[in-house]
């Protein structure tokens, strides 16, 4: 009993995985692996109801086991098509009618005749079947299709030019020859040897075939073979050490109480997550994904460490000696844009024209993909490529590369790195992309920086000053949307106390009555924290393009800095809309520790910030973004600030707080939004006798009204 109801378990899972993981593909190839599952799914569920019959109605059991046979046959040819046509996908009538007709001819004499089985008997707590006369003829029959579809995908597998079509095929064939040796193994062999409680597993053996196939159609990248490897056999011994002791305990709990089911059940389901949860916490401990992330994790400090003050030509050629020995590249090339939006070529060595001029269709094709990870085996493999492959292949050729990194701001292009072929000759793989994944961000700094910073005309003055990392932090901080309207007055300073800091203010102009603004204060320290910073304006900004729903857009935000920035960024900001047509404020609160509201009406200030979570803590923030109105009377005023302020310390130890803003707000009624800033400004200075440790970020707002702003 328990075998037929894991036989239904899988057949259930197999339909509903096979499905869903093919829902947004389609062509030929496609429908004849659905109508594949299908008739797997059909096999299944006949095979284990004339199991679950047999005992009673020996009739009807017969039935369901000739039709099951019937359909392992049509899901063999569904296979053999697949084998003939991958990856391209033709049309093949002439073989497609030969199929059907075949497996025609099949079901008749399976399903409808003694030919196939007899009769079937439930004995010995087992089912005995009497096989026909063609009995072994049709088994041969179905497990020769499936020996026959590895056999000539094995084949092609060695003409096909293409490395990842070549490796899809590879794994096909050996899903489609286990599938076929497992299904003549559990029913037929086996059970002749008199290991007849193995046969109500035959179905199980389709999953092979079905997982083989799903990888082909979802999967577009060369896997790295260490790492496949390691995780097989990883997988092994989580079986052995968890799967087996599993399977004893279930086994005695169903014969203790095999009189109360329920029980049983229970039991099992609470054995079952016991074990998840230990092998989970055993795999996450002793496997090598851990050691994959800190390689990660390495790399993208190795990036961060470049010295930015170096000039350009020095940070390229940094960069390009610590990502040659990672990915075995033999080349980097760098693309950037220019002041016209052209790409130009600046490294190796600069190109005297631009590659491609501003307007070009290849870059309206690039800045449309929402991946800025290309790789060239995605390109040929993916359905999500393609209306834009040929482009696509021809920007490839035209560099000889396999891979591309593109830096965006929003849906401009600001650069891209080129990376070229492997050394050792082969493809860039799974492992590869994911390095890319961890260091685009890092990438889009440089990119940002030989945009915006690195001229020769700023190497003078700027270099021997402050150095050119700071550069690409004010010119950042500069490139604002200033909130400049009649019936408001905005204010603000982000400083960092050691030149390079995380905090960060941006404003974006929506409509002449409405803006977007940011502050907050990103993790760490100098440096890192500044790149951080850099990315994160980038990636809000190019969101509020494509976001309309505020809670979305902050909660993409966390998703971003959880799975792009270095592990342990986090980010304490509030983000607003100020809608001076509405004489609101909306706003949705991510760890500020101050906002202050100051009222005419009430006179008298009060926090306003509620409740909030930092982003880049917890996978999912969506639960937990509570959207606040901040209703604006004329003469209101509000202030920001990050802990930089509240935390500030004085000589004895003495917390700056929130008190002593408060009084400076109530002591500057009526005073200029700057003049706010400076208040505050000078009284934190103040009590830290000029030592303020913290990077430090401050807005005030004024509101009038529709009267003019004052004086």
């Amino acid at each position: 009993m328990g075998l037929i109801l894991f036989t239904y378990l899988a057949a259930f899972i197999t339909l509903i995985v096979a499905f869903r993981s093919t829902r947004h593909l389609s062509g030929s190839d496609i429908n004849v692996f659905r109508l594949a599952v299908l008739a797997i799914f059909a096999f299944s569920l006949l095979f284990a109801t004339g199991y679950l019959l047999a005992p009673t109605q020996t009739g009807l059991a017969l039935i369901m086991l000739r039709w099951s046979g019937a359909l392992t046959m049509a899901a063999s040819l569904c296979f053999l098509r697949l084998a003939i046509t991958y990856p391209y996908g033709r049309k093949q009538y002439l073989l497609d009618a030969i199929l059907i007709i075949a497996a025609g001819i099949f079901a008749w004499r399976s399903g409808g005749t003694e030919d196939y089985l007899q009769g079937v008997r439930w004995g010995n707590l087992q089912l005995l079947r009497a096989t026909g006369s063609r009995y072994f003829l049709f088994e041969a029959l179905t497990t020769g299709s499936g020996i026959l579809a590895a056999f000539i995908l094995l084949v092609r597998s060695y003409i096909i030019r293409s490395k990842v079509y070549s490796q899809q095929v590879r794994v096909f064939s050996a899903g489609v020859f286990g599938f076929a040796s497992l299904n003549f193994l559990l029913g037929t062999w086996l059970p002749f040897k008199g290991f007849h409680f193995l046969h109500p597993l035959t179905p199980v053996s389709s999953i092979l075939a079905v997982a083989a196939a799903l990888y082909i159609f979802n999967s577009s990248r060369i896997f790295h073979s260490p790492t496949v490897a390691k995780t097989i056999l990883s997988r092994i011994l989580l079986f052995l050490l968890f799967g087996t002791p599993l399977g004893i305990i279930i086994s005695v709990a169903f014969i203790v109480n095999s009189s109360m089911a329920f029980i049983s059940v229970l039991a099992c389901a609470i054995f079952y997550f016991i074990a998840g949860q230990l092998a989970e916490n055993f795999a996450q401990t002793r496997f090598g994904s851990a050691r994959d992330e800190s390689a990660r994790e390495n790399l993208e400090a190795e990036i961060a460490h470049i010295d930015l003050s170096l000039g350009r030509e020095s940070v390229l050629k940094d960069l390009f000696g610590i990502l040659a020995p990672t990915f075995g590249c033999e080349s980097l090339t760098v693309l950037s844009e220019t002041e016209t939006g052209a790409l130009q070529k600046i490294f190796p060595e600069e190109s005297t024209r631009a590659d491609y001029e501003h307007g070009d269709p290849i870059l309206d094709v690039i800045s449309g993909i929402d991946s800025k990870v290309l790789l060239k085996t995605d390109i040929i493999t993916s359905p999500s490529y393609r209306d834009v492959k040929a482009p696509l292949l021809t920007l490839f050729e035209a560099y000889n590369t396999e891979a591309m990194i593109v830096a965006k701001e929003g849906r401009r292009i600001i650069g891209i790195f080129i990376f070229g072929p492997k050394r050792n000759g082969s493809d860039y793989d799974e492992l590869d992309y994911q390095m890319f994944l961890a260091i685009q961000g890092k990438l889009f700094v440089v990119a940002y920086y030989v945009r915006h910073v690195a001229r020769e005309s700023l190497l003078a003055t700027v270099e021997k000053e402050i150095g050119l990392a700071d550069q690409i932090v004010r010119s950042v901080q500069e490139h604002i949307d200033k909130v400049e309207h009649p019936s408001v007055d905005v204010s603000f300073i982000c400083r960092s106390t050691r030149h390079l800091g995380g905090d960060l203010y941006d404003s974006v102009q929506i409509s002449p009555h409405r803006w977007f603004f940011v502050v907050g204060d990103v993790s760490g320290k100098g440096l890192n924290a500044a790149m951080s910073m850099v990315i994160l304006k980038s990636i809000i900004r190019g969101l509020l393009r494509e976001e309309s729903d505020f809670v979305k857009l902050v909660a993409r935000t966390n998703t971003f800095i959880k799975n792009h920035l270095p592990r342990g960024t986090f980010f304490a900001g509030l983000f607003g809309f100020i809608a001076l047509d509405k004489g609101s404020i909306y706003f949705i609160n991510c760890g500020i520790p101050a906002v202050f509201f100051r009222s005419p009406g009430l006179d008298t200030v009060i926090e306003a910030q509620g409740e909030g979570r930092m982003l880049g803590i917890v996978k999912n923030v969506e639960p937990h973004l509570k959207q606040r109105k901040l209703p604006l009377t004329p003469g209101s005023t509000v202030v920001i600030t990050t802990d930089g302020i509240v935390e500030a310390e004085s000589l004895r130890g003495e917390r700056y707080g929130k008190e002593r803003i408060v009084r400076i707000m109530n002591e500057n009624k009526g005073a200029s939004a700057k003049a706010m800033v400076d208040a505050v400004i000078a009284s934190a200075t103040s009590f830290t006798d000029n030592k303020l440790d913290d990077d430090i970020t401050i807005l005030a707002l004024n509101y009038y009204g529709h009267k003019e702003k004052a004086q």
